[in-house]
């Protein structure tokens, strides 16, 4: 286990603690990206090496999604400020394009040029749109989805072309790019949080103490994840589709069968409220960060 405190910003006169709200691993899983409220976005090599991509300024601009392009070449940032498209050049990070003029709730890289970008108010309802960009050429792509009550986060099954988003009002929309209209799947509460299986068979969504797991072609239930004593912030489901990861209010992430529906284990790490949690490619590794200022890593096996 790996205990990160980059979000803690300490100087003589205080202790900053940032929630930190994003976190992705590179496709190769070698490299892990976060970012946090205070607009700060850390990226972490194999070698333990950090590097900053974007930096606590005067003033704050909350970073709330991150995304590696597949070819590992870039790293698309999303927050209030927009969203940018990033590369090392030199062993600095540069800015490369990107559409900055509509605050970003969330954010799923599809394929090396294309991105997926939710618009809105991360935290309460607001008039957002669901977007799809091509970041080679700065373009918004057709079709694009107006949502009244804005969009509060996406997942992506690139391999399936199919995108999901929850929006700002007890909606979740799984969309298939090759068809012309997306299908709902109406919640009793808002969502903060949904995931993809990799091969677009499952949905998963954070409700309120519990998640939910769906079967995409049935558009069933198929499970009820029952056992945080606290809201369920962020879900991920592992490569192979067979356990589900949710982290929660009450600190801990939990990890769960996806076939039956049973926790498998759970973890209660010096990180405080879990806002985002991901597992790394191999599917041995999960990472997760919190509202304390710090990202942990761990093994699974």
């Amino acid at each position: 286990m790996l205990l990160f405190e980059d979000h803690r910003h300490e100087t003589p006169a205080v202790t900053h603690k940032s929630v930190v709200y994003a976190i992705a691993f590179s496709p190769d899983g070698s490299t892990l990206a976060t970012g946090a409220r205070d607009g700060s976005v850390f990226v972490r090599d194999a070698s333990g090496h950090v590097s900053s991509l974007l930096e606590r300024g005067p003033k704050v601009l909350p970073v709330h999604a991150l995304g590696f392009q597949p070819n590992g070449a870039g790293l698309v940032v999303g927050g209030a400020f927009g969203w940018a498209n990033y590369k090392q050049d030199g062993g600095a990070w540069q800015e490369f394009g990107g559409h900055s003029s509509l605050p970003v709730t969330s954010l799923a890289v599809l394929n090396d040029r294309t991105v997926a970008i939710g618009t809105g108010d991360r935290f309460k309802a607001s008039g957002g749109t669901l977007e799809i960009w091509d970041t080679v050429s700065d373009r918004k792509l057709l079709p694009y989805f107006s949502e009244p009550n804005g969009v509060r986060a996406i997942s992506a099954s690139p391999k399936n072309k199919v995108v999901a988003w929850a929006t700002g009002h007890r909606k979740v929309r799984v969309f298939d790019i090759t068809t012309s209209r997306p299908v709902d799947f109406p919640q009793e509460r808002d969502c903060p949080a949904i995931a993809l299986s990799s091969d677009g068979s499952m949905l998963a969504v954070a409700g309120d103490w519990n998640a939910k797991i769906y079967d995409l072609k049935t558009k069933r239930e198929r499970a009820v994840l029952k056992g945080h004593k606290g809201q369920v912030l962020s879900v991920a489901f592992s490569p192979d589709g067979s356990t589900v990861a949710t982290g929660s209010f009450d600190f801990t992430v939990r990890l769960w069968d996806t076939a039956t529906g049973k926790e498998r284990a759970n973890y209660k790490w010096d990180i405080g409220v879990v806002y985002c949690v991901t597992y790394a490619p191999d599917g041995f590794r999960l990472a997760a960060g919190g509202d304390l200022g710090r990202v942990v890593v761990w093994d699974t096996e």
